[in-house]
């Protein structure tokens, strides 16, 4: 009976699944939309870099971006993060770029925080999911019985 139990819990699927929507919520919200974990637009830039960048003129540089204060210059950053699972979790992670979440951190640019490592309407989107598919699996009006058997 516990296998049984175990295998209609929140499983391996659910957690890939639920790890994409978190990517694609977390990077609308922080490079599309500019606003750092906590939910606040990113702070400008220092003149002369805000100035480059406006003008559009660094090597491989992504015109959508040139006006934005988003973490974005190339779109490298954005793309190296990756949905990430496991049987019971799921993330955010970047393969080659993790240092320059430390050093945007350092600027006052967080992109994620120990203390809150997803912007809230992510969070609340989790929770959100979490709850449907847990009453998707035990619903409230189903009766269980329970058999005991010497």
């Amino acid at each position: 009976m516990k296998a049984k139990m175990r295998e209609k819990m929140l499983d391996k699927k659910f957690f890939r699944s639920l790890a994409n929507v978190i990517r694609k919520d977390y990077v609308d919200q922080i490079f599309n939309k500019g606003k750092d974990v906590f939910g606040q637009a990113f702070k400008g830039y220092t003149s002369e870099y805000g100035k480059r960048k406006r003008a559009d003129s660094f090597p491989r540089q992504e015109s959508a971006f040139a006006n934005k204060t988003s973490p974005v210059l190339t779109g490298d950053f954005r793309d190296d993060a990756k949905p990430s699972h496991t049987s019971n979790s799921a993330s955010v992670k970047w393969a080659a770029y993790g240092a320059r979440v430390e050093h945007l951190a350092k600027m006052g640019r967080k992109v994620t925080d120990d203390r809150q490592p997803f912007p809230k309407k992510v969070i609340k989107m989790i929770d959100t999911r979490v709850d449907k598919e847990i009453d998707r699996q035990f619903p409230k009006n189903k009766k269980v019985v329970i058999r005991i058997k010497k």
